[in-house]
């Protein structure tokens, strides 16, 4: 406001002067009418001043804080609207919008002139110009910012589609349901629920355009996350290679986070581990409920047979798998069995047990003393005896159809296996003083330990080792002692 004195001052001073002229040229009463006159118009001179004076301007004031004066709201508006176009212009995008509260209060004031260049020149450092974004929260934290919630929505569909089907709708938790109900069971064969484990919700939000992420952007975040320091606690089975393999991450970054920890480290059971990995923002859980028919596996029941030896079996009734349904409840956790339980399961077909006869009857591993034909038959080609001038130590057998060679008496066999100038060659101790040898043998059937009964199939005859033809070189030892087998052997 204009000071009043001011013009008070000015009507004083034309007063005084118009008095002093009045008394130089002696016209009091002309003097008189002056004064009345000067004062009659005091207050139109004092508003003449005053307007001319004053102006009115417009204060400036953004959330709260004063700017300065302008002389027009509109220099301030047309500013901020080519601020928001530039904006728009750059980030490409219509979402930008004003954050701040400005406020126009207008005055009369006698200051002068308006700060407009000053109050411009604020308000590029005052007001705060964002993008309109949706914002996508899990579990109560924002995670990150899209343009819109189209955007967000084909991106958790992409995700969600990785591991199921693709949802028909859109809820804030992205759930897609399909379901096969037989009408005559009421009972779903299969179902799938694709979700996501946390609660996500979208809600609108104003952010720096630096902060709104592209698509690609933003699935990158949900799926593989960002760096974290967690705790992973030993369990059984574990290794430094194997944790950082879970959190695909490197034993040396194993090492950086855990002083103390080398490649030589022995982990105990329960203990804690320091791993910086990128942790996903969202899991994908697929709940699945399944219904499939399974083989039950045939018991095997076994009776004791005491005309069999130990070791031998003999198969009374063969086994047949039965078969059940089962419905199982699987969860799946990013694409991995986080869970498996059975809801129900019931036989459709019972299993057939296997039953088997074992024998307990023992062999026994000493001889009789009578020995039995080696053969199936055949006929003596060297005796026993002096033979080319050196001595002919046992029997040679030759010309049968079945080459079987089979033990002589009972006993246990001492060697099994290649024998010098005998070839393939069994040994058998029958624990009475006596042993047989069987040499020259294509192939052998038992080995060293093994029990024999008489009779019981030890090779098979063949021209092993010092052979012109195939034959069996057959010998008995008596007390260590070479004896004539014709002496013994009988049939």
């Amino acid at each position: 406001m204009v000071p009043i004195d001011h013009a008070k001052s000015w009507m004083k001073e034309k007063l005084v002067q118009g008095i002093a002229a009045a008394k130089k040229n002696k016209l009091k009463a002309t003097a008189g009418l002056l004064v009345v006159s000067l004062f009659a118009t005091g207050s139109a001179l004092a508003s003449h001043y005053y307007n001319a004076n004053t102006s009115t301007l417009y204060q400036v004031v953004v959330d709260g804080k004063k700017l300065g004066f302008v002389d027009d709201p509109e220099l301030v508006k047309h500013f901020i609207a080519q601020k928001i176009t530039q904006e728009k212009h750059q980030l490409g995008t219509e979402n930008v919008q004003l954050v701040n509260r400005v406020e126009y209060a207008e005055e009369e004031t006698s200051r002068g002139k308006a700060d407009n260049q000053e109050v411009l020149a604020a308000l590029q450092k005052n007001i705060e110009l964002k993008v309109a974004a949706q914002a996508v929260i899990v579990d109560g934290q924002v995670v990150g910012y899209a343009d819109r919630k189209e955007t967000i929505d084909s991106v958790m569909n992409e995700i969600l589609g990785q591991y199921g089907p693709l949802p028909v709708a859109n809820d804030k938790k992205q759930t897609v349901k399909m379901a096969s109900v037989p009408e005559e069971t009421k009972k779903p064969l299969y179902s799938e629920q694709v979700k996501f484990k946390e609660d996500v919700e979208v809600q609108n939000a104003s952010v720096d355009a630096s902060k709104v992420l592209t698509k690609d952007e933003l699935k990158k975040l949900l799926v593989k996350g960002s760096l974290e320091e967690v705790k992973h606690t030993v369990k059984e089975g574990d290794c430094l290679t194997c944790i950082a393999a879970q959190y695909d991450i490197t034993t040396e970054d194993i090492y950086r986070s855990n002083p103390g920890i080398t490649e030589d480290t022995l982990l105990q059971l329960g203990d804690q581990i320091t791993v910086t990995a990128y942790q996903p923002k969202v899991t994908v859980q697929t709940v699945i409920e399944k219904q499939v028919e399974e083989p039950i596996d045939y018991p095997i029941q076994t009776e004791a047979n005491e005309d069999l030896y130990r070791g031998e079996m003999k198969v009374i009734q063969q086994g047949k798998e039965g078969l059940k349904q089962v419905t199982y409840k699987v969860i799946k956790e990013n694409g991995l069995v986080s869970e498996k339980t059975v809801l129900d399961k019931k036989v459709l077909r019972e299993a057939i047990p296997k039953i088997v006869e074992r024998g307990t009857k023992v062999k026994p591993d000493r001889g009789d003393g009578s020995f039995a034909w080696p053969t199936y038959g055949g006929r003596i080609t060297s005796n026993y005896g002096s033979r080319w001038g050196r001595m002919h130590k046992g029997l040679d057998i030759a010309g049968v159809s079945n080459k079987t060679i089979k033990a002589a008496d009972n006993g246990k066999v001492k060697l099994a296996g290649w024998n010098g100038n005998y070839g393939n060659c069994v040994i058998i101790d029958h624990g009475n003083g006596y042993q047989t040898v069987y040499g020259h043998l294509s192939s052998i059937s038992v080995s060293v330990g093994d029990t024999v009964e008489k009779g019981e199939k030890i090779g098979v005859m063949g021209s092993t080792g010092d052979s012109t033809g195939t034959h069996l070189h057959f010998e008995i030892k008596q007390n260590g002692k070479i004896t004539n087998p014709i002496k013994f052997l009988r049939g």
